[in-house]
């Protein structure tokens, strides 16, 4: 799926919009790309939940499958602009049938977080290593609009770090946010977690 593709530009405006999601799986069928429609579906549907044991166990054996079979494939676009080997894990897992969580080092994502952003909606990001300058840059990217997780767990965080996270116009989506630990002013934390709802 190219990054001018109808479908995939709604849905990296509107990542959250699961109705855009089953539109894809439908062009996907219709594209000759059946497994990935059905992948789609499949973890749609386990995302909502599924009460029914003997539904959830197909689902599950469905989604696993449907990965083995063409995970390498379906994450090569991403391996490419990663400069991963083909077959290498890249940090990435799929999530309602994209690609929405990345473990990376903070200065890969800032450096290809933009070429990653037009091919699947980034929704949580675990960056290790961190640390405060690679957070008051990825607080000017763009793409950082749709990230909704964010897990800094290196990082113990400072004022800078604060002010670029506050400031920033791309962080409105964000409702975790995790840090190692922080050396904010009273000032700062107050008006931090006030912002941020978040566990520290």
């Amino acid at each position: 799926m190219t990054p001018d593709n109808p479908f995939l530009t709604a849905l990296l405006a509107e990542p959250g919009d699961d109705t855009l999601r089953l539109a894809m799986a439908d062009w996907l069928d219709e594209n000759d790309r059946p497994s990935r429609a059905e992948f789609v579906r499949v973890q749609i549907e386990l995302a909502r939940g599924v009460a029914d044991r003997d539904r959830l166990r197909y689902l599950e054996r469905r989604q696993r499958d449907l990965l083995v079979a063409h995970d390498t494939e379906w994450v090569a676009p991403l391996a490419n602009v990663l400069g991963c080997r083909p077959g290498r894990w890249g940090g990435w897992v799929f999530r309602r049938g994209f690609v929405e969580y990345f473990n990376l080092p903070a200065a890969a994502i800032n450096k290809h977080g933009h070429k990653l952003a037009k091919l699947t909606p980034i929704c949580e990001l675990f960056l290790r290593p961190v640390n405060a300058a690679a957070v008051v840059e990825l607080c000017k990217r763009p793409w950082l609009s749709s990230v909704t997780h964010l897990y800094l767990h290196d990082l113990r965080a400072t004022d800078a770090v604060a002010t670029a996270l506050l400031g920033s116009p791309y962080s409105g989506r964000l409702r975790v946010l995790q840090f190692g630990g922080s050396d904010f002013s009273p000032a700062t934390q107050r008006m931090f977690w006030s912002r941020f709802p978040v566990t520290p």
